[in-house]
């Protein structure tokens, strides 16, 4: 059973961690765009709570990609980004149903990246 192509109708930017030394010679994490994939996003879950005495908020999301020779290389360590907002990989699954598509579980809001 094949994933129809509507059902992907987000695109999503695949970013991942690359270090380097910063001017003082610590280490620095920059994130490198890798690519754009379409995608499905479910927002499952939400809390607020509080981080450094302020109220901030995060949300679990579900995102599934398509197979693909791009999409072969995601960890969790990466992160998606969709329409400015920072979507932390928190699993790469297989998807029960569809077995040309990919579930990355994600948390959006608790962090900058």
């Amino acid at each position: 059973m094949s994933i129809a192509a509507g059902k992907l109708d987000k695109r999503v930017l695949l970013q991942r961690p690359e270090s380097s030394k910063g001017s003082l010679g610590g280490g620095v994490c920059e994130w490198v765009d890798v690519g754009w994939l379409w995608a499905n996003l479910s927002y499952l879950s939400g809390r607020e709570f509080l981080k450094n005495g302020l109220n901030s908020a995060s949300c679990n999301v579900s995102v599934r990609v398509r197979k693909s020779k791009l999409a072969a290389g995601i960890s969790p360590e990466w992160r998606l980004v969709y329409q400015g907002e920072i979507f932390n990989i928190q699993a790469v699954l297989p998807d029960s149903v569809h077995a040309e598509v990919i579930n990355l579980p994600c948390v959006k809001g608790m962090n900058a990246g």
